[in-house]
């Protein structure tokens, strides 16, 4: 019983180092917040089905943002400048779903979190200004709060 408790406290997500997410994050020009999700999926899911985040559709920007990632790159040199003006405009477009799926997901893993732990007093306003970056590092202290102390003295 006493196992079972302690499973229940942890938060079941990896830790993450978060210089190392911002800077895959800004390297990849977000496909890694995309990745990100899709890779935690099941980790989701294990949640309350009440605070849903729609995977499929990280899997669409998951294509997209790969998609945009090349025609950044290559754009100049595939595309005539009409070409190039009317693809700007749609990533435009789809840039704005991207945001508002983001803010979405961010916002409902938030629910899940305080849901399943009360003493994670997530603010919205940090979340709105670093969205993933500022949930990955309430997680990872959210787990070093939790640990088991008797794991720090086995790694001695």
């Amino acid at each position: 019983m006493e196992l079972r408790e302690k499973e229940e406290e942890v938060i079941p997500f990896k830790k993450v180092n978060i210089v190392l997410m911002v800077f895959l994050t800004i390297l990849t020009i977000g496909i890694y917040t995309a990745y990100w999700f899709i890779n935690r999926k099941n980790t989701l899911d294990s949640f309350s089905k009440k605070n849903y985040i729609p995977s499929k559709w990280w899997y669409a920007f998951l294509i997209y943002l790969s998609i945009s990632f090349v025609y950044t790159f290559l754009g100049g040199f595939l595309f005539s400048g009409f070409g190039l003006a009317i693809l700007d405009s749609i990533d435009t477009i789809i840039t704005f779903y991207f945001v508002g799926l983001l803010y979405y997901s961010v916002f409902r893993l938030k629910e899940m979190i305080e849901a399943q732990a009360k003493e994670a007093n997530i603010k919205s306003w940090l979340l709105v200004l670093f969205n993933l970056w500022y949930i990955q590092y309430k997680i990872n202290s959210l787990n070093e709060l939790r640990r088991d102390p008797r794991e720090e003295d086995s790694y001695a």
